[in-house]
């Protein structure tokens, strides 16, 4: 129990100082790009850089830590050589699709273009220091992508180029740096005892979290894939207010999959009420921090602040956003910490919760966008997220 407290103490406050980048960086292109064209350009391309991200550690963290550290690092890597190649080629089908044929003229589209495939190995590359207690390093690749967009527009300022190069050159320098730790063999030891039986080799489970990781960990995808519906600069904009939002899911998130995920790799049915306790806590805990951000955004002096920071009028536009995700931000915390058991003893489990989520998520996306507006997207997310509860909710009382 003291190293999981341990591990959720360290990742929280790492993911703070992530938190702290990602605020930074999401300020400096609000306030050169505003809410444009341009800035709905660059959201489209970090949302696909992104998701590549998400869905490698995603998948790569659920595939990879239920199995035992005698393991060693390098054959993992190389069991899913393909499955990153997969990964990649979607992402830049994605990267097309989201953007437009036309955007293809922009130099920044083929900077994300190349971002994609480094952002992939990234992701595998940070499941396995996380597989192999090596949780606090797994942050440089964080921050190196946070930095390199600020540093690029300070570089290249006045349009999506400079900040699109900046994270393409810190994709590369948090590679570089996180690999060989990584792939060290000193990281290797004895795994914990009594692991589910998650093996290096089985493309059964890979299929499972792959599409698991599609459906349900790429939230920005289908709000990028029907960005266009919105008014131009829509999409810019709902990316500042979810800004806000992540601000409050940022922090807990990571720890709370990953030491999910290691309280999980026994199989105790046991495990699995302790997770569901955790889920409605830090579920209710979240929901009520992000109402607060909103409340404090409809304030006068705060939001002079806001807008003071980025140059022109933005806090007007997005606290009534940021209060209509409450729902979505304590529902999403708690399925992050209570479906973990699942996805390390039973993931075919949530294939059907995660589908119902996505189409109904899309319809309310895609229909309501004309009665709700930049609305739409919380109330579908909150949908989704109300629909995977169902995934976890019952406790096992046998394997």
């Amino acid at each position: 129990m003291s190293r999981t407290r341990q591990t959720l103490l360290w990742m929280a406050g790492l993911s703070l100082v992530t938190l702290c980048l990602g605020v930074l960086r999401e300020f400096w292109i609000a306030r050169e790009l505003r809410a444009s064209g341009a800035a709905d350009l660059f959201f489209r391309g970090l949302v696909v850089v992104g998701a590549a991200r998400a869905f490698g550690t995603s998948l790569f963290r659920s595939r990879w830590i239920p199995v035992p550290l005698t393991v060693p690092a390098r054959a993992l890597l190389r069991v899913e050589a393909g499955t990153c190649a997969a990964i990649s080629g979607a992402g830049l089908v994605a990267l097309v699709l989201i953007a437009g044929v036309p955007a293809l003229a922009e130099p920044s589209l083929w900077v994300f273009a190349a971002a994609v495939p480094l952002a992939t190995i990234g992701s595998a590359v940070r499941a396995l220091a996380e597989r192999a207690g090596l949780e606090r390093r797994g942050f440089v690749l964080e921050w190196a992508l946070p930095v390199g967009a600020i540093a690029g527009a300070l570089l290249l300022p006045g349009g999506a180029l400079g900040p699109a190069a900046g994270i393409l050159v810190g994709l590369v320098l948090g590679v570089v740096a996180l690999l060989p730790p990584a792939l060290s063999d000193r990281s290797q030891g004895a795994g914990p005892e009594g692991q589910v039986g998650a093996t290096a080799r089985d493309a059964g489970r890979t299929r499972v979290l792959l599409l698991d990781a599609l459906v349900y960990a790429n939230l920005g995808l289908l709000d990028a894939a029907l960005s266009h519906v919105f008014v131009a600069g829509g999409f810019a904009l709902l990316n500042y207010a979810y800004l806000f939002v992540n601000a409050a899911l940022m922090v807990p998130s990571a720890a709370a999959t990953v030491v999910g995920l290691r309280v999980s790799a026994g199989g105790d049915p046991a495990a699995q009420g302790q997770l569901r306790r955790w889920a409605v806590l830090g579920g209710v805990a979240c929901a009520g921090l992000v109402v607060v951000v909103g409340l404090l955004l409809g304030q006068t002096w705060v939001a002079a602040r806001v807008d003071a920071a980025v140059g022109w009028s933005l806090a007007a536009g997005i606290a009534e956003l940021v209060l209509w995700s409450a729902p979505f931000a304590g529902l999403r915390l708690a399925n992050t910490i209570g479906r973990q058991f699942v996805i390390a003893t039973e993931p075919r489990r949530v294939l059907v919760w995660d589908l119902a989520g996505l189409g109904g998520r899309a319809l309310i996306l895609g229909l309501g966008a004309a009665l709700f507006g930049l609305k739409a997207s919380p109330i579908g997310l909150a949908f989704a997220e109300l629909v995977q509860v169902g995934a976890w909710w019952r406790v096992s009382r046998s394997r």
